[in-house]
């Protein structure tokens, strides 16, 4: 059965596209894919395993690309740096990708980065990295340069075979390539109370602004003819008053004329602008987009040739829209990529401190707080929230004069938003409600405190089709354009360039590692009175203890807590609990019977009051690090030999590796390659004993692993 044509598929993100395939199906194959009951999924994964059948047949290999064309598949090779026995792995993912849009066409590059895992002759694990080049050309009507693009590659499959002689690995990968192509667009949107819920940008008010600057300017050199104004605008400044945007920037000005020696010359020149826009209803902190573009340069020369009269007429487009949350109603209109709302939360910070002043003060102004650089990290039902509250304290001086002094002071708390995930969005929103302090303070330590709350809402990227209504809320949305999918099979080759030739040499090293895991501990403390309010906490980690499983370390111990804190009788009480933790720390390479230690510090500690004042609901997210021996065996080049190639080697004491036996004894390794045949060197830093006139080290040294050369 030949099956030829093309399916849709949707990847349960609102993506979908189309893929081509044209390949013959076995009997098993033919007889699903005929049925209805087959889904699409089955249909994709029975013409891949028989894309792959068909390759591995004689005279087979062909297949039909992501545009359409028949082009033959030679596999992957690589020259392994040594003969392998089996492969233990190989792990790949994209990186580096690169978008460009030409009309109904996406065209997408980038990297597949490879890890090699294979097991040698000594029966030791090597590593192999290396990197492969692609490229996809995915058809998607309507897209236009200029829109924005997303892509979402991904490594669908990789098969490996090791040649008969362990020198060669064979390779296919296989790349999904998914895009959606999206344009901003103003719809006006029906609401529905009991629709989705997402976050949008509600437009305010747009408009046009016209700048004409004119000018004069003095020509370094005096000229016959001015041939050329080239005129570019950038946007040095935005304000937001109400009412009003003010926008500043730059003309940035190349003037081409013909001096009077004949010669083509060049001078640019600045001209500062400025203009303001009204926009009714703009308010400080709203969003605002500027446009500007340059209608028209007119330009003329005076008779002495070195005055050039110029006018320059701009365009400044000027938008002013407003994050808000809405309830769309679903419907036939377009196709648009918002934010669905899934949860929110909100948390109160009360930060209370003492600041130092440089200089002592005689009496208060005012004080004024803003939160800042704010960040915040979904995990299960929560979001962590970190930032810092800034205070601007202004004072009297001794000398009567009105002095400011800014305080950043660091916070981290958490809300709790049911539904909550890693890997969503967070829009976080914070407001301070009040700066209370006592203006009578004098001196260089005033005390006062902030109160801020932190509203925080998760919401995940979808793809949903609204209703337009002509009356309804003016927005500014993405509007999806077009999808489109492609599965690429990449294709490349790497052979050795003779007559060049280079010599390897295994070395075993023995290495101190560290490897580190973050804990989240969570838990609850009745408070033995009613609490109004925390006034500290000290953590510290006892009884950290590490035993080796396998090549993974496991690390116990307790964190002990107290909670300071003011009750109802305004009197300050204590709580004190004891956390048990444990964790499971990854390290490859361990060497039995090596010694370890490990530590464990607290790198935040967020406590909160629940229930009325009753109960501390508390996140203690713990650092743990393990310190190991570590034995690994490296790759190093020893020679190269050959035309065009400049060798520089050091002598090492090293432990070297042959025939599965260690022999410690000197050896020269190549630390500096060059030359006009030298492509590409290959480097790593590894810690060795360098023999100068005796013996130095172990210090780390910057030693080749490898090379590739041009023809």
């Amino acid at each position: 059965m030949q099956v030829t044509g093309q399916y849709q598929e949707s990847d349960g993100k609102g993506r979908r596209g189309f893929i081509k395939y044209g390949v013959r199906l076995p009997n098993l194959a033919e007889r699903l894919v005929r049925t209805e009951k087959c889904s699409d999924f089955a249909k994709r994964t029975l013409t891949l395993r028989a894309i792959h059948a068909a390759e591995r047949r004689p005279g087979g290999g062909e297949h039909m690309t992501s545009a359409g064309r028949t082009s033959n598949s030679p596999e992957v090779q690589f020259t392994l740096p040594m003969r392998a026995l089996k492969i233990k792995e190989i792990r790949a993912d994209v990186r580096s990708v690169g978008v460009e849009v030409i009309p109904d066409k996406v065209i997408v590059q980038g990297i597949i980065a490879k890890q090699v895992f294979f097991v040698g002759e000594d029966n030791i694990v090597h590593h192999f990295p290396e990197e492969m080049r692609f490229s996809a050309l995915v058809d998607v009507p309507g897209a236009r340069p200029g829109m924005l693009v997303q892509v979402h590659p991904s490594i669908f499959n990789v098969i490996a075979v090791l040649s008969p002689d362990g020198n060669q690995i064979f390779q296919k990968v296989i790349v999904d390539v998914d895009v959606v192509v999206t344009d901003f667009v103003q719809i006006h949107v029906a609401e529905d109370p009991y629709g989705t819920p997402v976050i949008t940008e509600a437009v305010v008010g747009e408009t046009i602004e016209q700048v004409l600057e004119t000018g004069t300017v003095t020509l370094d050199v005096p000229a016959t003819k001015v041939t050329e104004i080239r005129a570019t605008p950038e946007i040095t400044g935005i304000t937001v008053n109400p009412g009003e945007v003010v926008v500043s920037g730059n003309i940035l000005k190349q003037i081409f004329f013909v001096a009077t020696d004949g010669s083509n010359r060049h001078q640019g020149v600045v001209a500062h602008f400025s203009v303001t826009a009204a926009i009714p209803g703009a308010l400080p902190g709203m969003n605002v987009q500027v446009h500007p573009d340059v209608r028209d340069v007119a330009f003329s020369l005076d008779p002495t040739g070195t005055l050039v009269a110029q006018e320059v007429l701009l365009d400044v487009f000027v938008k002013v829209t407003e994050t808000v949350e809405i309830v769309l109603a679903m419907g036939e209109g377009p196709l648009i990529k918002t934010e669905r709302v899934l949860g929110q939360g909100s948390t109160e910070v009360l930060e209370e401190t003492t600041v130092t002043l440089s200089q002592p003060a005689t009496g208060l102004v005012g004080i004024t707080a803003r939160v800042d650089g704010v960040r915040a990290r979904p995990i299960e039902d929560k979001v962590i929230i970190q930032g810092a509250i800034v205070k601007d304290v202004t004072y009297v001086t001794a000398a009567g004069t009105q002095a400011t002094e800014t305080f950043t002071i660091p916070f981290s708390d958490f809300a709790e938003v049911p539904g909550a995930r890693p890997g969503l969005n967070v829009f976080v929103r914070p407001e301070v409600r009040a700066v209370v302090f006592d203006p009578a303070q004098t001196g260089t330590n005033i005390s006062e405190k902030v109160i801020a709350d932190i509203f925080v809402t998760v919401t995940e990227t979808v793809q949903i089709p609204v209703a337009v209504e002509p009356y309804g809320l003016l927005v500014k949305v993405q509007q999806v354009i077009g999808e489109g999918a492609a599965q690429i099979l990449v294709e490349k080759i790497i052979t050795r360039v003779l007559p060049i030739t280079i010599e390897f040499a295994r070395i075993l090293v023995t290495e101190m590692a560290q490897a580190e895991k973050q804990l989240l501990l969570e838990g609850t403390i009745p408070a033995p009175v009613p609490a109004i309010k925390v006034r500290s906490v000290d953590t510290v980690v006892e009884g950290v203890t590490a035993s080796v499983m396998g090549e993974s370390v496991l690390v116990e111990g307790v964190v002990i807590k107290q909670v300071f804190f003011v009750g109802t009788d305004d009197i300050v009480h204590h709580v004190e609990e004891t956390l048990p933790f444990s964790a499971l720390v990854d390290c490859p390479g361990l060497v039995p019977g090596a010694s370890i230690s490990a530590s464990a510090r607290v790198e935040n500690v967020i406590v909160k009051i629940v229930q009325n004042g009753t109960v501390f609901h508390q996140l203690v997210i713990l650092l743990v690090t393990v310190s190991c021996a570590r034995e690994q065996v490296y790759q190093v080049v020893t020679n190269v030999i050959g035309p065009g190639v400049i060798v520089t080697r050091e002598r090492f004491l090293v432990d070297v590796v042959e025939d599965g036996t260690v022999t410690r004894r000197p050896l020269d390794i190549v630390t500096d390659l060059t030359g006009p045949r030298v492509a590409t060197v290959t480097r790593q830093t590894i810690p060795l004993v360098r023999i100068v006139d005796g013996t130095i080290g172990p210090v780390p040294v910057s030693v080749v692993t490898g090379a590739t050369f041009n023809p």
